[in-house]
């Protein structure tokens, strides 16, 4: 039997790239002037489309179009964290797990992170939505790291729901700070101390002398 499949249709084709482009156009203005001052007119305008093209993609205008571009970027971070974590698969599982949680406190330091999904995010989605989508992105990364590290012996076994919900909501607490911050990367740089600090307690006590 042919698995091949079908070839798609131009207008399927046009039909991608029209939302591509305007989820990709919002993405830019959202980060850029926030959501308050981003028009529909003006999202359209970029992606060089006409906004009955934009309603036709985006039934739920403005917000719809918040959430499409919420998720790409959520969606694109954690492609990154789960590539980063695939090329430390030579590395110690309690190095690999540093390393990936710098590279997502640096992510926060990045404007369209910052301001799409930590400032601008929970209010116009809202706070049970908002947390809902962060905990179905990072709580599989997180969980699969902390069964690594217990597996490893690198931290004591702990029930692991809990222990992933409580390191999930330290790091959403860093990201939110870094979010608001005035001086985001010293926010940051505390944060990275505090965090590891929370990571080496969970060592079990034999391991901790020369860590």
């Amino acid at each position: 039997m042919s698995t091949t499949r079908p070839r798609r249709s131009r207008r399927e084709e046009y039909s991608d790239s029209t939302r591509a482009a305007l989820v990709a156009s919002a993405l830019e203005l959202f980060a850029g002037s926030g959501y308050a001052e981003t028009s529909l007119d003006a999202v359209a305008s970029a992606a060089r489309v006409t906004k009955g093209a934009l309603y036709h993609h985006f039934p739920g205008g403005k917000k719809a179009l918040f959430t499409a571009a919420f998720n790409q970027i959520e969606d694109e971070v954690h492609e990154r964290l789960l590539r980063q974590q695939l090329a430390q698969a030579e590395s110690t599982p309690w190095d690999a797990s540093r390393s990936s949680l710098r590279m997502f406190l640096d992510i926060c330091l990045e404007p369209a992170y910052r301001r799409i999904v930590w400032q601008e995010g929970p209010h116009v989605l809202g706070f049970a939505a908002w947390w809902e989508c962060e905990e179905r992105h990072a709580l599989g990364l997180i969980r699969a790291m902390l069964q690594r590290l217990m597996d490893s012996r690198d931290i004591e076994r702990l029930p692991l729901e809990p222990l992933a919900r409580t390191i999930s909501g330290a790091l959403a607490g860093a990201a939110t700070a870094i979010g608001l911050a005035a001086d985001p990367e010293q926010v940051r740089a505390d944060f990275e101390q505090v965090v590891a600090r929370l990571m080496y307690g969970l060592r079990p006590a034999e391991t901790r002398p020369g860590d």
